[in-house]
C-alpha cells in the first residue's frame, strides 16, 4: 500500500457482500461478506461477518461471529462472541466468548475469558485465560502465564456446551506461570505455582514451585 492509497469508509446493514480493499472504518450491522482481503483502520460489528482472505486492522470492535479463511492481524481486539481464523497476530486482545485458530495466535497481551483451541502456539508477553469450558493448545509461552477457571457464567450463553472446563496444552513455558483446571506434558518456567484440579507429567522450574495438595504432578526437576 503506498501513502496516496484512498480509504473510504464502508457500512453494511442486513446482508451485504463487498469485494474487499482499503478502508479506513468499517461497520458491519448484521451480516457482511468480503470476497477478498481486508485492510482498514477500525472495523465495528454487531452481527456476522465473513472474510475469504486475510484481515490486518488497527482497531476492531465485534459483538458477534466472525469467520477469517485467512490470517487476522493488527493492533486491538475487544469484544464478546466468536473468531475463527487461520492465524492471529494482534497486540492487545481482551475476548469475551470463543476462540478457534488454525495455526498460531500471538500478541503482547492477551485475555480471554471463555473457550479457545489454538492448533499451534499460543504466545504472549502476558497471558490471562479465564475458562468457561474446554481449551486446547499446542503449545504457549510468553513472560506472565495466568490459567484458571471463571468465577463467574456471566458469557456462558457465547459458549458451546461442554461442561468439561479444563484447558489442555503439550508444552506451556514462562517466566512467571499460575496454573489451574490445566492437563500438560511439560510446565517450565522459573517461579511456577500448579494450582486446584493440574495434572501435569514434568514441572521444570529454576526459582520456586508451589504445588496445590488436590494437583497432580508426576516428576519435578530443579533447573
Amino acid at each position: 500500500m503506498t501513502e496516496e492509497t484512498i480509504r473510504s469508509n464502508l457500512k453494511i446493514m442486513g446482508t451485504t457482500t463487498s469485494a474487499g480493499g482499503f478502508f479506513r472504518d468499517i461497520k458491519v450491522t448484521g451480516e457482511g461478506h468480503f470476497a477478498g482481503d481486508v485492510d482498514c483502520e477500525k472495523l465495528s460489528l454487531t452481527g456476522n461477518a465473513r472474510v475469504d482472505g486475510n484481515l490486518l486492522m488497527t482497531k476492531m470492535k465485534i459483538t458477534g461471529e466472525m469467520t477469517l479463511m485467512g490470517n487476522l492481524e493488527g493492533d486491538s481486539l475487544r469484544g464478546q462472541g466468536e473468531i475463527k481464523a487461520a492465524s492471529v497476530k494482534i497486540d492487545d486482545i481482551h475476548l469475551n466468548g470463543n476462540l478457534e485458530v488454525n495455526g498460531d495466535c500471538e500478541g503482547e497481551h492477551l485475555r480471554i475469558s471463555g473457550a479457545l483451541n489454538v492448533a499451534g502456539l499460543l504466545s504472549a508477553e502476558q497471558l490471562e485465560i479465564n475458562l468457561y469450558g474446554l481449551s486446547i493448545a499446542k503449545e504457549v509461552g510468553g513472560s506472565a502465564l495466568t490459567i484458571k477457571k471463571s468465577k463467574t457464567g456471566k458469557f456462558l450463553h457465547l459458549m458451546k456446551q461442554n461442561p468439561k472446563v479444563l484447558f489442555e496444552a503439550g508444552l506451556i513455558e514462562g517466566d512467571t506461570i499460575e496454573l489451574n483446571n490445566t492437563k500438560a506434558n511439560i510446565v517450565r518456567g522459573d517461579r511456577v505455582i500448579i494450582g486446584v484440579d493440574c495434572e501435569i507429567d514434568t514441572v521444570e522450574y529454576r526459582s520456586a514451585l508451589e504445588i496445590h495438595k488436590n494437583a497432580i504432578v508426576r516428576h519435578q526437576v530443579k533447573l
